[in-house]
């Protein structure tokens, strides 16, 4: 199929291409809201078909991001592969959901779509405000799932890179080397001074941090599970929780997921009163999805290496990428602090 170059390009006849269900009278497309898709281009098709008979009446557009910088960075960590891929191979293999997805194209030099079913009804998380307790245990319980799905079954796929060991973890590496100094220029006030202090030594370490997060038992890592990427349904006929965003998967330890929520998205408070339970929540919710090799200890101290690794995701994002405008600054500025300030409660410095 056709692959947009930009939002401009869709017309009626491209979706009657993608979804082969009928005749469409005309299109409107809206852009999602600031801040939404950082490293994509998103819109919503508001659809009206000559017959609307059991037709949805709006889809989800993803494409690649108009923003140079940000696309760039996309192209070098696969990110538009994998997301495409996720959803051809790996999501019809869990019960642990996402967005429909009705269309799909990736072409060699990286320019690809989505066409998704319009979750917009949904209410987004806000990383901004931070979630609350309800919401990470609803997101806990979402992980436990999603990784009892793949519980050590996923070495036929090989387009999924490991988290150390491969060009993801070399990448991710040397991104965080690049971009501590713009990390330190645009966000150096909620960094703490001992992690600056820290700096070489914590580079260093990265790959011995990587590959700690790389040993059995290993499973299918979202990546970036924050709170703009969470969807908590609205009505009577929605998901609990529902998840997008699945640019960054790999193979390793899902606690690195749970880290990053806890770390990077939960209010401070939150995270400093419940981290402990939510951990128990975690370990107790793949015990009853049938998995027996992971303890609670076990989890608590793999999340405590989580955490401390959640900060060379946190200097890629900020140091690397154009905030954009002001609601993605404010985003990226609590990621920093709010790491900043669990990598010190959990004395995870220690662990280098």
């Amino acid at each position: 199929m056709t692959i947009p170059e930009s939002m401009a390009d869709v017309s009626p006849q491209w979706v009657e291409e993608c979804v082969g269900w009928g005749k469409l009278k005309n299109i409107n497309l809206v852009p999602m809201g600031e801040g939404v898709g950082m490293m994509s281009s998103m819109s919503i098709i508001e659809l009206e078909w000559e017959d609307s008979k059991d037709l949805p009446s709006s889809l989800v557009l993803k494409l690649a991001a108009e923003n140079d910088t940000n696309r760039a960075v996309s192209q070098q960590f696969n990110l538009y592969l994998k997301e495409v891929s996720y959803y051809k191979d790996l999501a019809p293999r869990t019960t642990a959901r996402s967005p429909l997805v009705y269309a799909s194209e990736i072409d060699e030099e990286h320019n690809f779509f989505l066409l998704m079913e319009d979750v917009s009804s949904y209410r987004m998380g806000s990383q901004v405000e931070g979630a609350t307790l309800q919401e990470c245990e609803l997101c806990v319980d979402f992980l436990a799932n999603l990784h009892a799905s793949f519980w050590n079954q996923l070495s036929d796929v090989e387009w999924l890179p490991n988290m150390s060991g491969s060009d993801n973890a070399t990448n991710m590496a040397l991104g965080c080397e690049a971009g501590w100094p713009q990390l330190q220029e645009i966000f150096g006030e909620f960094v703490p001074d001992n992690i600056e202090a820290m700096r070489e030594r914590y580079l260093a370490a990265i790959p011995t941090l990587q590959a700690k997060l790389d040993q059995y038992p290993k499973t299918l890592i979202h990546g970036d599970f924050r709170m703009d990427n969470m969807l908590f349904g609205q009505a009577p006929e929605h998901d609990a929780l529902l998840v997008v965003d699945f640019q960054g998967p790999l193979k390793g330890n899902g606690i690195h997921d749970v880290a990053y929520l806890l770390s990077h998205s939960a209010k401070t408070n939150v995270r400093r009163e419940h981290e402990r339970d939510l951990i128990e929540r975690y370990a107790n919710g793949l015990i009853t999805a049938g998995i027996k090799d992971y303890s609670v200890k076990k989890a608590w101290n793999d999340y405590r290496v989580g955490v401390l690794y959640s900060w060379t995701v946190a200097v890629v994002i900020a140091g690397t990428m154009d905030p954009a405008n002001e609601r993605g600054f404010a985003w990226m500025s609590k990621m920093v602090e709010r790491n900043g300030l669990a990598i010190n409660d959990l004395n995870c410095l220690a662990l280098l």
